[in-house]
């Protein structure tokens, strides 16, 4: 297992816990998301790093494209990542491999790769 490593989603997004198809900002023009040992830092307009602990879920939604959805203990915002479905399958599984909060549907689109 690497221990960082940085992909190039499609999109990323900063939204509202609670409101799922309200984007408060977006990236397409240069995001990213590294997955690290300890942690995930997404760049939307800047960067947001968060520890694993820090993190309640991970949530996966078939939107355009496989969207994953960083949802932090603390406040009210939400951030995600839109990839097409094979790249987000090995994100979800690097995330699991290092032991992040996968919600039952993130775990869901593991389980439908085999």
């Amino acid at each position: 297992m690497q221990d960082d490593w940085e992909t190039r989603p499609l999109a990323t997004f900063s939204g509202l816990r609670g409101v799922p198809l309200l984007s408060l900002s977006y990236n397409s023009l240069f995001p990213s998301l590294r997955i690290q040992k300890q942690g995930i830092a997404i760049r939307v307009i800047r960067w947001h790093d968060f520890a694993y602990a820090d993190i309640e879920r991970i949530e996966a939604q078939r939107r355009l494209g496989q969207l994953l959805t960083f949802v932090p203990r603390r406040g009210v915002r939400t951030f995600s990542v839109n990839f097409p479905r094979a790249s987000a399958v090995a994100v979800v599984s690097a995330l699991q491999q290092r032991g992040a909060p996968l919600a039952p549907t993130a775990l869901a689109l593991l389980n439908a790769r085999s």
